[in-house]
């Protein structure tokens, strides 16, 4: 450690740590990490030992950095790594994860409207686990019908979620609810189509696949706010389309409508030609290469 320069002044911030290596031999510092927030993706070396766990969520954490403590090609170095699991994800997904530059800050302005603080918690809770983190970006929102193609998913439901946010005929907590049942009402299809082939969740329906894979942050909301939990349940699952209850249903039908609108508007603007049968496959879009600064 003789190379590491503890006058060097120190930054904390929040980040993702997306991956972790073991530093090739010659490099002062032992291991190596890609960290990423919303508008950077950097790599930086570190003494602390990443302790990687196998778990469904992306690793939040408060980093404390240093610049230029090495003099070396990788300029920062990561002093401190504690871990944040409260920490608000959407901060924290990089700005070039969607398809395009703007769906990333689509997505935050979506969430930013929903005012209810259960409900924020849930949705940055879904957004955390690694599957909804990573894969959200390149799924398709269908096989070879509407929005099918990489990045079909989260137009989709970001269109949708927007156009709920704009409802007059909703306000207050039903307007959130609508918002965030309008943004998850396809979340199972992340698992239903998978990261590189379609799988056996296909048989349970993306909605029933939906609601168990996001148990954990339906939990969570169960524990902050019970009633929150029942409608969103309710909806997710499709069982307020058979349980006919009054307030559930102003808001399916709602959210039901958008669909089918976004579906049409899809299918529009592909003059009358059907997308190519989806073959899952590596998203390029999803994939930056690691900048050598924090420029």
């Amino acid at each position: 450690m003789d190379s590491f320069d503890r006058a060097v002044q120190a930054n904390q911030t929040f980040a993702v740590i997306d991956k972790h290596a073991r530093s090739q031999a010659g490099c002062p510092a032992p291991f190596l990490l890609d960290i990423v927030r919303g508008e950077w993706t950097r790599r930086a070396e570190t003494w602390c030992d990443p302790n990687p766990e196998e778990t469904t969520l992306v690793r939040k954490t408060l980093l404390t950095l240093a610049v230029d403590a090495c003099h070396r090609h990788i300029p920062w170095v990561v002093m401190e790594i504690d871990e944040a699991p409260d920490a608000f994800v959407f901060d924290l997904i990089p700005d070039h994860f969607g398809m395009d530059t703007s769906i990333v800050q689509r997505l935050r302005r979506v969430v930013a409207q929903v005012k209810s603080e259960p409900l924020r918690d849930f949705l940055s809770n879904v957004f955390s686990l690694s599957m909804v983190y990573r894969h959200f970006w390149k799924c398709p929102a269908s096989q070879w019908h509407h929005h099918a193609y990489a990045g079909g998913l989260a137009i989709h439901s970001i269109e949708m979620a927007e156009w709920m946010a704009d409802t007059p005929e909703l306000s207050g907590t039903d307007r959130d609810i609508g918002v965030v049942f309008a943004l998850l009402h396809d979340i199972g299809k992340l698992w239903c189509y998978g990261e590189r082939e379609f799988t056996h969740y296909q048989d349970l329906t993306h909605e029933l696949t939906g609601v168990a894979k996001i148990s954990q942050p339906l939990d969570a909301l169960d524990a902050a706010w019970p009633h929150g939990f029942v409608v969103l349940t309710s909806l997710l699952s499709g069982l307020w389309k058979s349980k006919r209850d009054k307030p559930l249903l102003a808001i399916g039908e709602i959210v039901q409508r958008y669909d089918q609108s976004s579906v049409r508007r899809d299918l529009r603007n592909q003059k009358g030609a059907r997308h190519q049968r989806w073959n899952a496959k590596p998203c390029a879009g999803n994939v930056r290469p690691i900048r050598p600064d924090w420029q």
